[in-house]
């Protein structure tokens, strides 16, 4: 009897035991249990025309959370980032780090985020000609807690819009130098899907450059352009006047453009008379040189 009895108890005893180790594994995982999850945003940057993935040295990342605040913002690889966040559904905006002539502002909210032209040193109306800006925006990135990761691709496009000018100044000579100057010219857009954020349109000039032909070149890149678009050229000749054209309004011209660009042949006129041939040429983004001085 006194052994049946110590069997119970030690049978008893150990159902306890099991029972108290078990509560406190249930305990420690549950307390172990993270209250962040792992995030990965991967970058997959355009093609140009040559089907070639345009080249960056980088990216900066901004992620807002599910109340609209801003929780990160942060420089990122090309290839993408990695980082343990807080459970949450996010919205991402990304640009490539290596852009030309812009800086981005009000990145606090994702729906005021832009990337603005910089202005030309000493004008307060002209802006620079920017180039090589890529980039775009995704809501709906939902991390959840634990290790499993919350894996999204985010595809940045091109920003930058390309004029070729191509300049004839028949009958004119001793030119030195010549410069291009448009006006209507969009100063900043949207980072996440780069649409025009409607500020005052400013200017952008163009330096242009002689070819051995006699003609000259000039090559403008910027936001886009809206409202009315000027055209006037400087002439400056080798001893040491210049001359500027009488303005000549496009804008009709380039409205009437396809999506995959054109040609705007317009005539400049000098205020005694002579002529200047002109035509603008607006690329597909992949089309662009960027070659010419920029100024």
């Amino acid at each position: 009897m006194e052994r049946r009895k110590s069997y119970y108890i030690g049978v008893m005893f150990s159902a306890v035991l099991m029972a108290g180790m078990m509560a406190g594994c249930t305990e420690r995982d549950l307390s172990e249990r993270p209250s962040d999850g792992m995030l990965r945003i991967e970058f997959e940057w355009p093609k140009d025309d040559n089907n070639n993935t345009v080249d960056v040295s980088g990216a900066h990342l901004w992620l807002y959370g599910s109340d609209g605040s801003l929780y990160l913002s942060t420089p990122a690889d090309a290839g993408g980032y990695e980082a343990r966040v807080p459970a949450d559904t996010y919205t991402a905006i990304v640009i490539n780090s290596d852009n030309v002539n812009t800086e981005c502002h009000d990145e606090d909210a994702y729906s005021t985020c832009c990337v603005e032209a910089d202005l030309l040193e000493n004008y307060t109306d002209v802006l620079m000609n920017v180039d090589h800006v890529f980039c775009t925006g995704i809501g709906g990135i939902t991390v959840n807690r634990g290790n499993l990761p919350t894996v999204v691709t985010m595809y940045p496009e091109n920003v930058v819009k390309y004029i070729h000018f191509r300049i004839d100044p028949t009958y004119i000579d001793d030119v030195e130098s010549m410069e291009i100057r448009m006006s209507g010219i969009v100063p900043a857009v949207y980072t996440r899907d780069g649409n025009d954020t409607e500020e005052q349109t400013l200017l952008v000039m163009a330096a242009a450059q002689s070819e051995s032909n006699g003609l000259y070149s000039a090559d403008m890149s910027v936001f886009g352009w809206r409202g009315n678009n000027i055209i006037t050229a400087t002439v400056r000749f080798t001893d040491g006047t210049e001359e500027e054209t009488l303005p000549v309004d496009i804008s009709d011209q380039l409205d009437d453009l396809p999506e995959e660009g054109g040609t705007v042949d317009v005539i400049l006129q000098l205020p005694d008379g002579g002529e200047i041939r002109l035509t603008a040429t607006v690329d597909t983004w992949g089309s662009g040189s960027g070659s010419g001085i920029v100024i």
